[in-house]
């Protein structure tokens, strides 16, 4: 077993075990979570609504794991598919939805592998592209899954996140696969899947107390973020579909 399943194989018992957890049913929610997640959909709400897409478009949430953005799509008015390689992931996705009465569907599959034999009007991909080895082929497959004209929106961290001592934690006991994304790798393997017309997005600061340097803080996170990375500040890429020549 070369490296890159084995890491699928961890990942996928890893998420049998979150399954029993009851932390994992409520992602985002809690303390556990912090407030990070709703900065995040903050910034895929913005970003889908501004780039068009419609209310009751089809959307395929790519490596969506709890199912939470899979539900928070639903319930946007969005018509979604989430998938994930881990069966476990799936059950939890649908029991959510289930408590919600959300109109949302999902599937057991690799990302690198992708052929669901459908099209999708826009695609989703949030904190799943760094999990896999294999980023070039997984962008080739989301964008097959694309209509002409539809749009995917990554949101991935950053470089930095190969030098954060929770992505190398995570590694070290679950084996997970924690790279960094650097923008102008993921436009190219974007190119090469015939996606273009490329539009950059910015999340907002955490929220934060009264102390001033909490506020410098923030201030300094959201310029670093403009002008290159931040820390725990993800990198956001609209790419669309563009016709064959």
């Amino acid at each position: 077993m070369d490296y890159t399943e084995r890491h699928k194989q961890l990942e996928l018992e890893s998420a049998e075990g979150a399954r029993h957890s009851r932390h994992a049913h409520y992602k985002p929610f809690g303390p556990e979570w912090g407030s990070d997640y709703f900065g995040k959909w903050q910034t895929i709400a913005y970003a889908l609504f501004a780039l068009g897409i419609e209310p009751g478009a089809t959307v395929l949430d790519v490596g969506m794991g709890q199912g939470w953005t899979t539900v928070f799509l639903a319930e946007s008015g969005f018509t979604p598919t989430g998938i994930d390689i881990a069966p476990a992931n799936v059950a939890i996705a649908t029991e959510r939805a289930e408590r919600y009465g959300a109109a949302a569907q999902f599937a057991a599959t690799d990302m690198d592998t992708l052929d669901l034999g459908r099209a999708f009007d826009a695609a989703l991909v949030f904190d799943a592209l760094h999990h896999t080895t294999r980023q070039r082929e997984a962008v080739r497959r989301i964008a097959a899954h694309l209509r002409p004209g539809g749009w995917v929106l990554f949101g991935e961290p950053s470089w930095l996140h190969a030098l954060s001592p929770h992505a190398r934690r995570t590694t070290k006991e679950l084996g997970w696969v924690e790279r960094g994304i650097g923008v102008r790798s993921l436009k190219r393997d974007c190119r090469l899947a015939g996606l273009g017309a490329f539009r950059r997005f910015y999340e907002g600061t955490n929220p934060h107390g009264g102390r001033p340097r909490d506020f410098l803080w923030q201030t300094a996170r959201l310029a670093g973020a403009r002008a290159s990375s931040a820390p725990q500040m993800s990198i956001w890429l609209a790419a669309q579909k563009l016709p064959v020549a």
